[in-house]
């Protein structure tokens, strides 16, 4: 019936052709982590294969501190925030970082099968492909190289986890709030006549949070720098006006 022009063998099956089609776009995705770039095709093939598509909302946990750590997340799409909480009746966040495309969470936990040493939350809608625990740790069992790659990966993290200590033990709180807003409007800000305007995926307690100040000291050092003509803020929208003096802020 069809001669040389014959479907393969796998269209036939049911379902086979969107499960076919599902597997090239994870692995496209996977392929455009610029953590992961050079890794062999094998290693592609099979992350693509034990991975499944998870999208969440804006505001959903995508998992608690000291919740059992069984997977690991490549974010595809979107930014999370990542926190310490300190408990008790008067719970407050320690945010320890925003991340977005490209990022990995839960990488350190899974893999020392402990559980998770901090929350991660979505602050955007986001894409992520989980990949369990086992599946990963067999995975990096048969690629050596990807193995050595995600280990960089924690140990890029660990840095900029000790950069956040010593930024909260050794400057003001201004100067954590300038750094903050710089680093915002480099990643999610966009450059026009008057500077760079961007709406921070943090709200003003996240910002606080971040920065390890109350929401209060937070509203002050914003309203100072939009005194000085560093900033203009209206509504949740910031406008940074002079890059290179927030920068000398920092």
């Amino acid at each position: 019936m069809y001669g040389d022009n014959a479907p393969p063998a796998w269209a036939r099956l049911p379902g086979a052709r969107c499960r076919a089609v599902e597997h090239l776009t994870k692995l496209e995705g996977l392929q455009e982590f610029e953590s992961l770039s050079g890794l062999e095709e094998g290693f592609f093939q099979a992350l693509a294969i034990a991975a499944e598509v998870l999208e969440i909302g804006a505001g959903t946990p995508l998992y608690r501190e000291g919740e059992p750590s069984g997977a690991v997340y490549f974010m595809r799409e979107g930014r999370a925030k990542l926190y310490r909480s300190s408990g008790g009746s008067k719970s407050r966040d320690q945010i320890l970082g925003v991340v977005g495309d490209g990022a990995v969470l839960g990488l350190g936990s899974a893999l020392e099968g402990q559980p998770q040493s901090q929350g991660a939350t979505a602050l955007t809608d986001c894409v992520l492909y989980a990949v369990f625990r086992d599946d990963l740790v067999e995975i990096m069992s048969t690629h050596p190289e990807a193995s050595l790659r995600l280990t960089r990966i924690l140990a890029a993290r660990s840095r900029e986890l000790e950069s956040l200590v010593g930024d909260l033990v050794f400057h003001s709180a201004p100067q954590r709030v300038a750094r903050l807003l710089l680093n915002l409007a480099t990643e999610e800000g966009r450059v026009t006549k008057r500077g760079v305007v961007f709406e921070p995926s943090l709200s003003r307690q996240e910002m606080a949070e971040a920065t390890g100040i109350s929401r209060e000291a937070l509203s002050r050092a914003l309203s100072r720098l939009a005194q000085d003509g560093i900033l203009e803020l209206e509504g949740k929208r910031v406008t940074v006006l002079k890059p290179a003096d927030l920068r000398l802020r920092t």
